[in-house]
């Protein structure tokens, strides 16, 4: 089995990382993670006018590919997914697994549509829809109905990951759970992730065996005040 971390961030697209791929590749192999998503973030002030969509898109794309690169040659596996901000769900996050950055490159701009046709676009493409981080900083789960999973969230910054909630929403509504760092290079890198098969190479992969069943999650309990209690072994980025 591969320990895969479903939710990781580079500086080059998404601002408020500080971490260059190849700094976060070297961090995950050290980190004993097999295999990232990378799920830059998505969202319409990364660009602002439409006519500069299609270029920042093919941005998003390369930066993924740079990073697969990377990985490769260190023996992390790299697979493509998005963290999406809808327009009119500013503090709401959805991440997409299975969609190939074959077919990103021919995407509408994702961020313009509701939760529900997001949801809809993503089973037209075989993809899967699931809430990053619900219940951060009070932020509530959105419609069950237009989700196939929810998000634990590892980040230290947020001192807790809300396990007990987002457990307890997923169970009600028959979602699958998910267990993400959100690596952003601002804090020590939580070793946390979901277990999948070794033949899991891309995300199209991926999104096949999430739909089979709920994997094995990898949870790391946050260190309240990790600033001060977290020194030994941290590994920032600069």
């Amino acid at each position: 089995m591969l320990l895969l971390d479903p939710h990781i961030h580079t500086s080059g697209i998404s601002r408020c990382s500080k971490c260059p791929a190849d700094v976060l590749v070297d961090i995950c192999v050290r980190d004993g993670i097999d295999a990232i998503v990378l799920t830059n973030h998505y969202k319409r002030n990364y660009y602002v006018e439409d006519a500069k969509f299609p270029e920042w898109r093919q941005k998003y794309i390369d930066e993924y590919l740079y990073t697969k690169a990377l990985g490769e040659k260190a023996g992390l596996k790299v697979l493509f997914g998005l963290e999406i901000t809808l327009d009119h769900l500013p503090r709401i996050d959805f991440l997409v697994y299975g969609l190939s950055h074959e077919k990103a490159a021919k995407a509408p701009q994702l961020h313009s549509l509701t939760q529900k046709e997001l949801f809809e676009y993503c089973v037209s493409e075989n993809a899967l829809l699931y809430q990053a981080h619900p219940y951060r900083r009070g932020t509530l789960p959105q419609d069950p109905k237009y989700l196939h999973g929810v998000e634990i969230n590892c980040h230290p910054v947020y001192n807790k990951n809300d396990r007990d909630e987002v457990t307890a929403f997923a169970k009600e509504h028959a979602l699958k759970l998910s267990c993400g760092s959100d690596y952003h290079g601002d804090t020590y890198k939580a070793h946390c992730g979901i277990y999948v098969p070794d033949f899991i190479n891309d995300t199209v992969d991926l999104a096949e065996f999430l739909r089979q069943g709920q994997c094995k999650l990898e949870i790391h309990d946050i260190i309240e005040n990790w600033r001060e209690k977290h020194k030994i072994g941290e590994i920032l980025c600069k």
